[in-house]
């Protein structure tokens, strides 16, 4: 997998990196006589042992394991919460070298130690930036929590070089500032590591926006028409969802068709999506309503041009008109039919009546598609139209009115004649 790639070339990168750091710092303070520098070197053995441990962390992370169904993605939140740890410790480390040793650093060779601070400085800065970036991208809580630990190395340069400059000026004092102002940082970053870790860990749900993002895209389906509840968790870089929805079918296999659907497009539109799991319903119907296309006061036989829509509520036996709204199909070029039938199909649309079939054999597949049946009346006066659906409100799948009236028209029959007989 390409993403478990490039993570583990990133780990790689950031072990090299904190390895070129210990050997020069040590052998820089060595040269220098500086201790706060080899120190600081002490201090980048502890980075490379957290390094190795985010490496190991990314690989068993990926592992898959028959005892664990889940993945062993939460080692990847494991390291992060030492790393959070090994950053407190680091801190510490400052605080006690720099506050309260009692050892005065003598340098001998200034050039070397501030060559060797500046660049560590330079390469951490540029390195923990760089990870961080691909930590986001990759979706990493590891990589991120290396790349903070990464940037503790180049405050605790930044204090080291304070040490050397105060010391080598007579003001002492600088190191004392430096590093309380340093050490409050490293303590925050740490901090907030730890916090992640431990909700990914403790399974708290996956923030409101994300979830929010995920619920607008599976109401985006035109036969899904309520999402009754939506949870999610962090695994690792991974996130598991569950949704419970409302469709607009009583079919079962339609809605087994529906959900992988829905499915299918979250995992695509959204990164990081390990698995999706949808628990469906039909809705719960106390009414039909049922589509006139209508111009004016009369029915209109052209489907997708007619200008509006008449939305009629059948309750009690009884059909009343709900509202009128535009056609908002009617000025596209093509796909007019397809769109409009989604439109009916997101107003919960249950019947489409019309005195005409459909040019075409694609709309009465969309229909089909969308769970919306068919009535042919071929009144064109609005209220006869009405009183006759009144009658017989009872619609049919689209493609059994398809196959029945043109079936019975290419045998020299009409519509008019098919329906008195």
């Amino acid at each position: 997998m390409e993403i478990v790639k490039e993570k583990k070339r990133i780990a790689l990168c950031s072990i090299l990196v904190n390895l070129f750091l210990s050997v020069l710092k040590i052998v820089a303070g060595a040269l220098s006589g500086s201790a706060a520098l080899l120190a600081d070197g002490i201090h980048s053995l502890a980075d490379l042992a957290a390094s190795l441990s985010v490496y190991a962390g990314i690989v068993i992370s990926n592992m898959k394991v028959k005892g664990f169904p889940y993945g062993l993605y939460k080692v990847e939140n494991i390291i992060s919460l030492v790393s959070a740890f090994a950053i407190f410790f680091a801190g510490y480390e400052i605080v006690k070298e720099t506050l309260f040793s009692e050892k005065v650093i003598r340098v001998k060779n200034l050039p070397v130690a501030l060559g060797a601070v500046i660049l560590t400085i330079l390469i951490t800065y540029l390195f923990s930036r760089y990870e961080r970036k691909k930590g986001e991208e990759l979706n990493s809580p590891s990589l991120i929590a290396d790349s903070e630990h990464v940037k503790t190395d180049m405050l605790s340069s930044i204090v080291v070089l304070a040490g050397i400059l105060g010391n080598y000026f007579g003001f002492p004092v600088v190191e004392k500032v430096a590093v309380v102002v340093i050490v409050l940082l490293v303590f925050h970053a740490g901090y907030e590591i730890m916090v992640e870790a431990l909700k990914v860990l403790l399974d708290a749900s996956i923030d409101k926006e994300t979830l929010d993002d995920i619920k607008e895209t599976i109401l985006s389906h035109p036969l899904v028409s309520e999402v009754k509840s939506i949870t999610g968790r962090s695994s690792g870089s991974y996130k598991f969802i569950e949704a419970e929805v409302s469709v607009l079918t009583n079919d079962l296999e339609k809605a087994h068709n529906i959900v992988h659907e829905v499915e299918a497009k979250v995992k695509r539109e959204h990164p990081f999506i390990e698995k999706i799991i949808i628990h469906f319903e039909p809705v719960e119907k106390k009414e039909r309503l049922f589509a006139v296309p209508v111009d004016g006061d009369k029915v209109c036989g052209r489907f997708a041009e007619c200008p509006e829509i008449l939305i009629l509520k059948n309750e009690s036996g009884k059909l009343k008109e709900v509202k009128r709204i535009k056609n908002p199909a009617v000025n596209l070029k093509f796909g007019k039919c397809i769109e409009l039938v989604e439109f009916l199909a997101k107003e919960g649309v249950d019947c489409i009546a019309v005195n005409n079939l459909p040019l075409g054999k694609g709309v009465i597949y969309a229909l089909s598609a969308y769970n919306i049946g068919m009535k042919l009346i071929t009144e064109e006066e609005l209220n006869r139209f009405i009183g006759e659906l009144s009658k017989n409100p009872y619609c049919e799948p689209p493609l059994a009115v398809w196959s029945f009236y043109t079936c019975d028209i290419a045998q020299g029959g009409s519509v008019e004649n098919t329906r008195a007989n």
